[in-house]
């Protein structure tokens, strides 16, 4: 019978880590490693999808890249600096905006110009650029000479250039009124 309780104590023993009361460590810490181990497999799963999402975004980059014409992101480029250039102006020159206001007012939309060169002391503007026709040419000019705040109109230098597109000189004298007037005054200047 002895060994026969000893065998039970044995048996009690070996669970007795099991028992309610007893163990919390362990359960805690076996609860814990569980915790563990699933956070663990989720960051997994999470890391797995995100560098799945990087490759296919870098790869819709690759194709958009490739769809960029070259030409085209040089223009962008010149657009930029010529915008910034014109701010620059507008921002020193106050003045001289009331010529930047007037062509924005007055430049028909197949006419475009290329180069600007104004002389605030004389109120001469200087242009080159393109238009679609000459027949746009012809109703641009027309629209400069019948405005009240232009002095003198002077065109030339006709060429046909790429696209069929007419490349011409343009020279206009302004009246001294529309640079001594506060910039973007919306009242027509008359004498």
């Amino acid at each position: 019978m002895a060994d026969f309780l000893i065998k039970k104590e044995k048996t009690a023993d070996r669970f007795a880590m099991f028992r309610p009361g007893t163990g919390l460590i362990l359960r805690v810490s076996l609860g814990l490693f569980i915790l563990s181990l699933v956070s663990y497999a989720v960051l997994i799963f999470i890391d797995r999808s995100q560098v799945k999402t990087e490759e296919n975004l870098l790869q819709e980059v690759r194709v958009r890249q490739d769809e960029l014409r070259p030409e085209l992101v040089n223009q962008i480029f010149t657009l930029e600096s010529k915008l910034a250039s014109i701010q620059t102006l507008i921002n020193k020159h106050p003045f001289s905006s009331n010529i930047l206001k007037f062509l924005e007012e007055n430049t028909l939309p197949n006419i475009r110009f290329l180069t600007f060169d104004f002389k605030s002391d004389t109120g001469r503007l200087e242009m080159s650029g393109d238009a679609a026709s000459y027949a746009a040419l012809t109703e641009q000019i027309i629209l400069f000479e019948r405005n009240s705040r232009v002095e003198k109109v002077e065109f030339g230098g006709l060429t046909l250039g790429a696209g069929n597109l007419v490349n011409f000189r343009l020279t206009m004298v302004f009246k001294p009124v529309l640079l001594r007037t506060p910039p973007f005054i919306e009242e027509e200047i008359s004498e």
